[in-house]
């Protein structure tokens, strides 16, 4: 949970205009959080 918050606080420090994400990313953030959740739950 620390890695995907420091994660979203660097893209959101790095980018001030509105979060447009990539497909690439998004399929990232989204095979992230499925692992997330098998490790943690």
């Amino acid at each position: 949970m620390k890695r995907l918050l420091r994660l979203l606080k660097r893209l959101t420090g790095k980018t001030q205009k509105p979060p447009l994400h990539t497909p690439e990313e998004l399929e990232c953030f989204k095979r992230d959080a499925i692992e997330n959740r098998g490790k943690h739950y």
